[in-house]
């Protein structure tokens, strides 16, 4: 039997439910605290969302339930259906309870370490985790702040120790299959595959800084995770990038700032932020070292005359940026007219089509893999790899010419 208790928490209404035997009066002989206690808590739309509070070995910890709710009782069908649920909630209870007895380490549950303060909310850790990866000098942050947006669409706030596995698979499978962008399409694997990474890298954080004790996102399997779709990799031939240079612009910042990735492989987010002090010479060799917003790391790339060709001619102080007018208008604006003026029709260019350019020039020009990673500043050469396979299809295409011909 469940007795159910509410505690106002300020910011919602949290109720315990306990057994009947911790409150009852009796045989001080045959009372035993029970080690998993449901809670409810109010949603925007008055359901109660229902998670264990297991209480073990010294530490507590949270198993959220996501397909079990109380309605609001309304009518007498709502007050069946929540009996029913109850009851169902008091089986899983009992069948949680006997697990813990045969496997008293609760280490596939993730556990908030005891610090005396009150416990932290998962929304407030996301804005932690913004500051500490600002100071830490990341500078692509609108990552983290959407990360919290589609967290907060998928759940209400909870408590940070009450993220499990459950959660996560939940969230996963929101991302996957259930929510919808303004245009009624699904969101893409790609854009899914970051936000979990995002999330993930989060929690990772929160046990770096001895709030967590585990992250549960690391117990998920590969099919319980969103794996991003390899997508056909856009680039540019040599007579294409000509073309390119001939054609009229609308934008002439748009223009050089492409033609310029063309020629050294920066990321849009590199080059946004490239400043005119990141340019050297160095033996007469001119380079340009940055550190890259996706990987955080510091590479050094030599700029080929072509590359040093394309930068703007304007005055050069070192603390200002290379290319301060590279907006996200202009850009939305002016490269697909562009690229249409140069007669490439039949290929979906975006700017970071001239990083894959890049790659692919090299590749072609018989500059070797572990060399194409480094100048790309990938972490792991298995990115690069990706660039090979066009390599492979292009040699492949190479000989199909020949037997075209005989």
């Amino acid at each position: 039997m469940l007795l159910v208790f509410a505690i106002n928490t300020g910011n919602c209404v949290t109720f315990v439910a306990v057994t009947k035997l911790e409150v009852m009066e009796g045989d001080r002989g045959k009372y035993t605290k029970d080690p998993v206690k449901v809670r409810f808590t109010t949603k925007a739309d008055g359901r109660k969302s229902i998670s264990f509070e297991i209480y073990q070995n010294g530490k507590r910890t949270y198993e959220r339930l996501p397909d079990l709710f109380l309605l609001v009782e309304t009518d007498d069908n709502s007050i069946r259906k929540n009996r029913a649920t109850l009851n169902k909630v008091e089986k899983l209870r009992k069948q949680r309870t006997k697990e813990l007895q045969k496997n008293p380490v609760p280490d596939k549950y993730i556990s908030i370490k005891d610090t005396g303060q009150s416990p932290i909310m998962l929304s407030s850790w996301m804005d932690q985790y913004y500051t500490i990866q600002k100071s830490r000098g990341v500078r692509e942050l609108s990552k983290i702040t959407r990360t919290k947006k589609f967290l907060l669409t998928y759940s209400e706030d909870l408590e940070l120790c009450q993220i499990d596995k459950s959660f996560c698979i939940g969230f996963s499978n929101c991302l996957k299959t259930e929510y919808k962008m303004s245009d009624g399409r699904c969101l893409s694997p790609k854009s899914g595959f970051n936000i979990l990474c995002e999330l993930n890298t989060a929690l990772n954080t929160a046990v770096r800084e001895g709030i967590l004790v585990t992250n549960p996102f690391s117990l998920l399997s590969s099919s319980e995770k969103i794996q991003p779709v390899e997508v056909v990799r856009e680039y540019l031939t040599i007579n294409e990038v000509k073309q390119l240079i001939r054609a009229r612009c609308g934008n002439e910042t748009v223009k050089r700032a492409f033609l310029f990735s063309c020629n050294c492989g920066l990321r849009l987010s590199d080059v946004r932020a490239l400043k005119w002090k990141d340019i050297y010479s160095d033996n007469g060799t001119w380079k340009v070292a940055t550190r890259m917003k996706k990987t955080e790391n510091v590479v050094y790339i030599p700029l080929p005359g072509q590359a040093l060709k394309w930068l703007p001619d304007t005055e050069r102080n070192a603390g200002s940026n290379v290319f301060p007018d590279l907006t996200p208008y202009a850009l939305s604006k002016y490269l697909k007219p562009w690229v249409k003026e140069a007669g490439i029709m039949n290929k979906n260019v975006s700017y970071h089509t001239a990083r894959h350019t890049y790659a692919t020039m090299l590749l072609t020009l018989g500059v070797d893999l572990y060399t194409v990673s480094k100048l790309l500043g990938h972490t792991s050469i298995k990115h690069t790899q990706r660039y090979a396979k066009i390599i492979s299809q292009k040699k492949d295409d190479a000989v199909r010419l020949i037997d075209n011909k005989l």
